[in-house]
């Protein structure tokens, strides 16, 4: 999947000529922290400007020139949405701006609409249960694991893979099932001296994943 299916367009940005009041009430409107200024007739990108910057500076500064970043962090709409997951992580990003090669505005990824949709496209939604799998460092491999999986007429539908910690040297492996209860493939999984901490079943799974979605997207060195 590419930025460009997940761009965000209703999001106004804010316009060269606004000044930093407008700048405060329309991000107060909109519910954002951030928002992109775009040159209201050629369309092109000049920087985004903070909410923090404009509550700072909204008494004594009416231009939003004044304050916008100008080395802002921008995606363009051909770069995998895994690549964009990590990039806003990295920088704590909820809102990235999207543009063409000439710098021309043509929208933004939210944050939590491209987790909602990475999470979509792992399959981490659909029917079935989930098993965590862990590995060290030197064992990793993960041909047998499916090898097993599928020979006890499971099916993989999503998989997840966290790195290693220097506390920790071990991957912990999330793999999305298409069977509900996966007892008899964790049991396999164990009598091949797998170690598998964690398993769940359909509805305990829906569950878990709805509070752990932001945490998931630490999971994606896949």
């Amino acid at each position: 999947m590419l930025v460009r299916e997940v761009i965000s367009s209703y999001i106004k940005p804010l316009r060269a000529i606004d000044t930093s009041r407008e700048a405060l009430s329309a991000m107060i409107e909109s519910g954002q922290v951030v928002l992109p200024v775009v040159d209201q007739t050629t369309n092109r990108f000049i920087g985004m400007v903070s909410r923090e910057s404009v509550e700072k500076h909204h008494a004594t500064v009416d231009s939003v020139l004044t304050i916008r970043e100008q080395n802002s962090i921008v995606t363009d709409p051909d770069q995998n949405v895994f690549d964009t997951v990590r990039l806003m992580d990295k920088h704590n990003l909820t809102l990235l701006p999207v543009l063409d090669n000439g710098r021309n505005y043509l929208g933004v990824v939210e944050r939590i609409r491209l987790n909602d949709r990475v999470i979509q496209l792992m399959n981490f939604t659909e029917y079935g249960s989930l098993v965590t799998v862990h590995f060290e460092e030197r064992d990793f491999t993960l041909s047998k694991l499916v090898r097993i999986i599928e020979s006890e007429g499971g099916l993989i539908l999503g998989m997840s893979v966290e790195s290693p910690r220097d506390e920790s040297p071990v991957y912990a492996v999330s793999i999305k099932l298409n069977v509900p209860d996966p007892g008899r493939i964790v049991t396999a999984l164990k009598r091949h001296e797998f170690i598998v901490d964690t398993h769940s079943t359909d509805n305990e799974e829906d569950r878990r994943f709805e509070q752990r979605a932001d945490e998931l997207m630490h999971y994606l060195n896949i």
